[in-house]
């Protein structure tokens, strides 16, 4: 993986509730491709995503994060 190809973008999540919330946004977002790593938190309302903007982008990820039941509110590059 080229470092140049990894992009990070927190995305704000409203409806979580536990760290079970955590886990389902995760093992969503990992079924992705090009997914370098995903660190939810449920307490500050968002998931910073690391990924290889070569094989998916934001729009795929939050795609993935909303079929969980949760709602993606926002999105903003790191």
């Amino acid at each position: 993986v080229d470092k140049s190809d990894i992009k990070t973008t927190e995305f704000k999540i409203s409806g979580m509730t536990c760290t079970g919330c955590e886990e389902h946004v995760n093992h969503e977002v990992n079924k992705l491709n090009g997914i370098v790593n995903s660190k939810t938190s449920y307490e500050k309302g968002n998931a910073i995503i690391e990924f290889d903007k070569t094989k998916t982008n934001e729009m795929e990820i939050e795609k993935a994060i909303n079929s969980t039941g949760y709602k993606v509110t926002d999105k903003e590059e790191n």
